[in-house]
Formats: structure tokens, C-alpha cells, sequence
């Protein structure tokens, strides 16, 4: 289904770059005083990891809005991201709004005095290059398996970072679940994120070394600490008739429960 994204009032085009040798999507991004993660959720079809020499980079919009037509996908996090204005701005504007269950369709205020181009923080992103003596993961699972891992197991131990990275990669080999990295993390059912970091934009942090060593033991090493676990969660913070609870138990790492 394609949906038309009303803006109003209507915003001069964006500006967009040419990819050139050596050009990262970092060294773009500062270029043009804009964050990696804005230029990202300008370019959703984007691999941050390989860029192609003669790609087109579409920069973030450089004019303010005044409404957003919610789209297919969307989070109140990427919302405000896309017009560089920051999440609090973004709720207090919209006080109806519910922040986990965004609707297709629905129109959100966008505060005004913004240019898209806000002053934030850019991190720059890491790079992964395969040792000879390990099977080669494609950069962009190992780019978005790093993330997730990160973001979801930031403060645990190694053991428990590589835990999360199996439960990814089950669902990737598994026939019910998108078949990369990016597609497991990003899947959507019933309107809502199946990865908390995404909704709420921590997904998109820099990650640890630690977090990159633990994808490349899931992704090249095939470390599987966690057999057959396809969810996790922590109890502290998981409510008790949650459906996860539920689940046959398999193991636990730190603070965090793994089940089938």
C-alpha cells in the first residue's frame, strides 16, 4: 500500500548529495551539518555500511513543517528525528498522541522555529572488516546486529550481548520471521515494533566494542548460547500477564530472561 505524506505548508525540495570515492555517509552528514541518523531516515532504502560510488544521498528537509501525515512504519522518535526537532517538543505538541501506537493516517503538529537541520550530537558510525579466518558476515547485518545488540543489552555481559545477537539471528534463518538482520529488527506486526530501540530511537546509538565483538561471535563464529530462543525480556521491567512470560524458559544472562 502507498501512502501520500501530506506536509503543509508545503517545503522547498531537499537538497541531495552525489556519493563520491571514499565518502562515508558520516563524512556526508557532517558535511552538511546534519546527523547520520537524520540522513538515514531521509534514505530508508539506504545501506549506511556499503555506499555505492554515484549513489544519490537525499539530504533532511531545510524548511520547517507545520503537520505530518503519520506513515506506514513511523515512531514518534523518527518523526523528530525527520524535522530535527526533539522528541519532548514533538509530545508536547501533540498531547493526544500515544507515543507506542502511532496511526496510519494521523496528522501530527510539528513545532514551529525548526529547520530540520537542528544542532545535534553526529556519531560517527563504525566500520567491520572480516578476518581472513572467519566466515564473512554481509556488512549490513553485522551494521544492524551490532545495533541491536548494543541497544538492547548495552549494560549487560558479553554473554548475555550475545544472547540478543542469537535471538536475531534465529529469526532471520527462521521462515516466519524477514530474512536479514535489518528486516528482523525493523518488522513491524500489528502496528507495533517488535524491537523496543527502535520506537524509541536508541537503535540508532554508536555501538560498544563489546557489542560489535558479540556480532561477530553470532554472525562469523556462530556462537549460539541460547539454542532455539526466539524472545527475551527483563523482568524488572516486563509486566506479569505479558505473553512473553509465557513462553517455554531456556536460559538467563544478567538480567535478561531468554525463552522459545
Amino acid at each position: 500500500m502507498s501512502l501520500t505524506v501530506g506536509l503543509m505548508p508545503v517545503a522547498a525540495m531537499a537538497a541531495t548529495v552525489t556519493v563520491h570515492p571514499g565518502d562515508s555517509l558520516w563524512k556526508i552528514a557532517a558535511a552538511h551539518n546534519v546527523s547520520v541518523s537524520a540522513l538515514e531516515t531521509s534514505n530508508p532504502s539506504l545501506n549506511p555500511a556499503d555506499l555505492l560510488v554515484g549513489t544519490t544521498v537525499q539530504l533532511p528537509q531545510t524548511q520547517s513543517q507545520s503537520t505530518y501525515v503519520v506513515q506506514q512504519g513511523d515512531s514518534l522518535f523518527l518523526v523528530a528525528r525527520k524535522f530535527g526537532v526533539t522528541l519532548a517538543a514533538l509530545q508536547s505538541s501533540n498531547p493526544g498522541v500515544n507515543p507506542a501506537h502511532l496511526l496510519v493516517g494521523q496528522t501530527l503538529k510539528i513545532p514551529g522555529g525548526t529547520n530540520g537541520l537542528g544542532k545535534v550530537r553526529v556519531a560517527p558510525s563504525f566500520s567491520y572488516s572480516p578476518t581472513s579466518s572467519s566466515a564473512s558476515a554481509s556488512s549490513a547485518d553485522m551494521y544492524w546486529m551490532a545495533r541491536i545488540i548494543n541497544a538492547e543489552a548495552g549494560n549487560q555481559s558479553l554473554q548475555a550481548k550475545i544472547a540478543v545477537g542469537d535471538v536475531v539471528w534465529h529469526r532471520v534463518q527462521s521462515p516466519n520471521y524477514p530474512n536479514t538482520v535489518q528486516g528482523v529488527v525493523f518488522q513491524v506486526t500489528s502496528g507495533a515494533y517488535q524491537f523496543t530501540p527502535v520506537m524509541n530511537g536508541t537503535i540508532y546509538n554508536t555501538p560498544s566494542a563489546q557489542s560489535i565483538q558479540a556480532a561477530q561471535a553470532v554472525l562469523n563464529n556462530h556462537t549460539d548460547l541460547v539454542p532455539g530462543a526466539y524472545v527475551f525480556y527483563t523482568p524488572s521491567k516486563t509486566p506479569a500477564v505479558s505473553w512473553v512470560r509465557k513462553q517455554p524458559y531456556l536460559a538467563t544472562y544478567d538480567s535478561m530472561v531468554f525463552s522459545v
